[in-house]
Order: structure tokens, then sequence, then C-alpha cells
């Protein structure tokens, strides 16, 4: 329960997040996996997710924030549940920047997964040149 003071705030929130399932918080929730709780060095690509999230959210930028906190919370929120399960931290803010991104038009969410797709064979046909 909510303090009084907060709770008018937060209501319709909370109905929302209630009503529709979305909400990933198992906080309370008995799960039988043990939660990870180590740490590890971050890679180049989640260093630059974050900043990416940073630059789209940063409310100094000219002509405002490109996206708020709150949008990303969303878009992390309506992944389903498998899909939520099996991402990484990072994994989940780029999937909803993009779905975020992708529904004001700012890009093309189709051109954005054929890119990485291509990159990811590039890297993939790297590596195996490498080894050779």
């Amino acid at each position: 329960m909510l303090p009084p003071s907060r709770e008018s705030r937060w209501a319709p929130a909370l109905v929302w997040a209630n009503e529709t399932g979305v909400t990933h918080d198992v906080g309370g929730s008995a799960i039988d996996d043990p939660v990870a709780r180590d740490q590890h060095a971050f890679a180049p690509w989640e260093v630059r997710v974050d900043a990416l999230m940073r630059a789209l959210t940063d409310p100094t930028r000219i002509g405002g924030p490109v996206m708020l906190v709150d949008e990303l919370r969303r878009g992390i929120e309506s992944l389903g549940p498998e899909e939520y399960a099996r991402l990484g931290y990072y994994e989940k803010w780029l999937l909803s920047m993009l779905a975020i991104l992708s529904e004001r038009g700012t890009v093309d969410a189709a051109s954005v997964r054929c890119r990485a797709t291509e990159i990811a064979r590039e890297l993939r046909d790297h590596d195996h040149e490498e080894t050779r």
C-alpha cells in the first residue's frame, strides 16, 4: 500500500499494470531459479546502449528529450514473459528504445533488425576466417 499522499498519484498506473498484466516485477514472488548477483565487466555494446538511453532521455537536450524513462519502462514491461526472461538487462533496454523510436517514426524497426542480422553474419564470418 502506498502512503496516502502518493496513492492517488500512482493509483492509475497501478490499476493499468494490474489490469493489463504487463508488470514483470517479481519482487516478493517465489521463483525456482536463484537470482544472479554477480557483477560482470560491461561489454562495449552495453556501454553504448546506456549512452544512447541517456542521450535520448536528456532533458537538457536542445528540443527536449526524445523519449522518457517512463516510456523505456513501458516498453520493457510490454515484452512477453518468455522474451523478458530470456533477455539481459541492456537487451531489454535496446528493444524498448527500438520500439519507442519505431512508434514515433524516428527509425524503421525492420531496417534496424535487418542491419543487425547483417552485422551478426559479418562477425560470424569474420570469426570463422580467423579460426582457419
